[in-house]
């Protein structure tokens, strides 16, 4: 059951929503979507965490989706098994 669904590019993440994920997450780095055209862009650009995370509010392209949060339980991406274990719990 999704109590809430977002459309990121519709609707970005505030720079205190994406602290939050990365807090849950271990840091910066599992959020950040590698594959992206928008990351070759702006790898240069960022020297710090707090340099992404304002990247990522104002260009939600950089996050890799899709996030799934349960609970403190945060789901970073398409992970087959991951998503099988979510579904049938």
């Amino acid at each position: 059951m999704v109590d809430e669904e977002r459309d990121l590019i519709a609707q970005p993440l505030s720079a205190a929503e994406i602290r939050t994920l990365v807090q849950l997450a271990g840091g910066v780095q599992p959020l950040l979507s590698r594959k992206s055209p928008k990351y070759r862009q702006y790898q240069d650009l960022a020297k710090t965490d707090e340099d992404w995370i304002a990247l990522m509010a104002t260009e939600p392209r950089l996050i890799k989706r899709p996030l799934v949060r349960v609970g403190d339980d945060l789901y970073i991406g398409f992970d087959e098994v991951a998503w099988r274990s979510l579904l049938t719990s």
